[in-house]
């Protein structure tokens, strides 16, 4: 287990006051904040103006922060967030899991240069990105959310801008008993079957975070089917991608994935098994 705690300090959380603010906004009437409330939160590097970018220019900020991502980082920090419920911190892994095959590629209409959306991401040409709704997502979720390049750009940005975080001994019991819930689930049981089922103590999670947790393990090809894949060695565009219940709030690929599948143990040693050592089991 872990050894030295001393280095492995987190940084001290932000004042619930400027969180609810950053809580409290609406994407949809940002007018709402009050400028000095907004002020508040922008310097604590909470809330943000909004920017235009392009299509071309968000391709080439991700691909820049994901050359300068460390997969320790980003597994360090998801690991780390379970027990301490920084679901910022928890957004590193899926885009990273994504961007492992997106495509670097310039924007290409789906079929006239009239058409807004590429081809190859779905991304808009250029939008007016509400970097403060991405920050909100990030905090409230800690999941992908719109699945474009604005989102995946801004989130690599974030995460790259965290220290070195180490899991706790608290953070690898919580993943080892996740694991035994979805080992243990029911062979029909799907993924929103199995959400009812992760009740664990010290995991403070809603269902739209639960949700978001196991998508980030179907992007990381962790839970996955034999047909439906994780993005590790196959790039799938999410917004486009088949959907085996039009109903259901999961993306691709768990929103294919039954308890039957099980976990794909290559995957999880891809990603984790790092941390053996520490008592984490994937196998």
């Amino acid at each position: 287990m872990i050894k030295n705690k001393s280095n492995n300090i987190p940084p001290p959380p932000f004042e619930k006051s400027v969180l609810n603010i950053l809580y409290s906004y609406n994407n949809l009437q940002p007018s709402l904040i009050k400028t000095t409330d907004f002020e508040i939160a922008k310097k604590a590097g909470l809330m943000f103006e909004p920017i235009v970018q392009s299509h071309n220019d968000a391709i080439n900020q991700a691909f820049n922060e994901f050359k300068i991502c460390s997969k320790k980082q980003i597994t360090n920090l998801f690991l780390s967030s379970l027990s301490t419920q920084r679901l910022d911190w928890r957004t590193g892994l899926p885009v990273y899991a994504i961007m492992m095959s997106f495509p670097e590629h310039k924007f290409i209409p789906t079929n006239s240069e009239l058409n807004n959306l590429c081809a190859v991401c779905s991304s808009s040409k250029e939008e007016k990105v509400d970097l403060t709704f991405l920050n909100q997502i990030r905090f409230l979720v800690g999941g992908i959310v719109r699945c474009d390049i604005y989102e995946f750009a801004f989130f690599l940005k974030q995460i790259n801008l965290l220290p070195m975080i180490l899991p706790n001994d608290e953070d690898i019991e919580i993943i080892n008993k996740l694991i035994t819930i979805i080992k243990e689930a029911d062979k029909t049981d799907t993924p929103s079957k199995l959400i009812k089922k992760i009740k664990i103590k010290g995991f403070k999670t809603n269902e739209e975070q639960k949700k978001a947790f196991l998508d980030t393990l179907g992007y990381c090809g962790i839970l996955e089917t034999r047909l439906h894949q994780g993005f590790r060695n196959k790039f799938t565009n999410l917004n486009v991608a088949p959907r085996n219940n039009r109903n259901s709030d999961f993306h691709y690929p768990v929103d294919w994935w039954t308890a039957k599948d099980g976990i794909n143990t290559e995957a999880m040693n891809y990603w984790f098994g790092d941390y053996v050592d520490l008592g984490l089991i994937y196998d």
